[in-house]
């Protein structure tokens, strides 16, 4: 029988954080230049995280999601993939990223077992681009995701932050590309979060 949240709900989906680090410093995310980080000794291995979705297996849980930070910052995160599509009874394995590094990883990723995918993408338009991440670069997020389709990987999915007064401007544009560029990517794959500096969500 599966375990149940609070709400009484089965729990079927377990997400991972593989490293707290990240390349870009998105203003919504993490705002800041420098961060403590956590000490490398305790940041699981990934025989440790193998362990754990197999006794997470054991409560019902029907998918794993890595993330991070960005999870492909992480050296050798297809070794991972490997491993956990390697797991018996283990049906779903996804990763959500910014993107950036998925042209130099995305035929690794995909021979190890990766076939899910959520990549971030707030705008087409590089100087904003630029401006919200304050390290990425739009183009390497772009050939990323044209890397991932080009291997194979289906679905690919797309999160969204839309911020008021900063991206609002561009929801029809990014599901126009969505639907025209990338083909694979319809609308009910999109993923939305709406954000008015200082407006709670109630408001």
């Amino acid at each position: 029988m599966p375990a149940l949240d609070t709400l009484q709900r089965p729990m079927r989906d377990l997400r991972i954080s593989v490293t707290d680090r990240c390349n870009f410093r998105c203003t919504y995310c993490m705002p800041f230049d420098e961060y403590k980080w956590i000490e490398r000794q305790e940041v699981l291995s990934f025989e440790e995280i193998e362990r754990l979705v197999r006794l997470f297996l054991a409560f019902g849980i029907q998918k794993v999601r890595l993330t991070g930070g960005e999870p492909l910052v992480r050296k050798d995160l297809h070794r991972l993939i490997a491993q956990l599509t390697a797991v018996e009874g283990l049906p779903d394995i996804s990763l959500t990223t910014n993107g950036a590094l998925l042209s130099e990883q995305a035929d690794a990723l995909y021979a190890a077992g990766l076939r899910r995918i959520n990549v971030s993408l707030d705008t087409l338009k590089p100087d904003r681009f630029t401006a919200l991440t304050k390290r990425g670069k739009l183009e390497d997020v772009l050939v990323g995701l044209f890397a991932a389709k080009n291997a194979g990987m289906s679905p690919i999915k797309l999160n969204a932050v839309i911020i008021r007064g900063s991206n609002d401007d561009e929801i029809l544009g990014l599901i126009e590309f969505a639907r025209t560029a990338l083909r694979c990517v319809s609308s009910s794959t999109w993923t939305w979060a709406m954000r008015t500096p200082g407006v709670s969500r109630k408001q």
